[in-house]
């Protein structure tokens, strides 16, 4: 989810063909050493600008975390938006998801093999 030389512009492309809460971290382009999040919402990309205190925290409004990881963790269950609810949601969740499952699914119903190995 972190991707340090994409454009807003690519950002926004990228995420247009995927679901409400797929997200990129990125270097700000307006100010170097800042990073924004882009995020998908229903009809559009919005992009929120990683802020940092005098103590080196992260934070886009009033929770402060001491990395961009704890910060991405938490508005996964929080929402980024102040207007909308937006939870933010990994890629590799919707790619289980469009997939119709998990390991940890496929994992439960027995995993089985077909074919030539061992059969006669």
């Amino acid at each position: 989810w972190f991707d340090e030389k994409i454009s807003r512009h690519e950002a926004e492309n990228l995420l247009m063909s995927k679901g409400v809460g797929c997200f990129i971290v990125r270097a700000s382009q307006n100010s170097y050493g800042d990073f924004s999040i882009s995020v998908r919402h229903e009809d559009d990309v919005q992009h929120f600008k990683v802020m940092r205190d005098s103590k080196g925290s992260y934070y886009l409004w009033t929770e402060k975390f001491h990395s961009l990881n704890k910060l991405v963790d938490y508005y996964k269950t929080a929402s980024i938006s102040k207007q909308k609810q937006i939870l933010l949601r990994d890629n590799s969740q919707e790619e289980k998801e469009r997939r119709g499952g998990s390991l940890e699914r496929i994992g439960q119903e027995g995993f089985h093999m077909g074919g030539a190995a061992g059969e006669d």
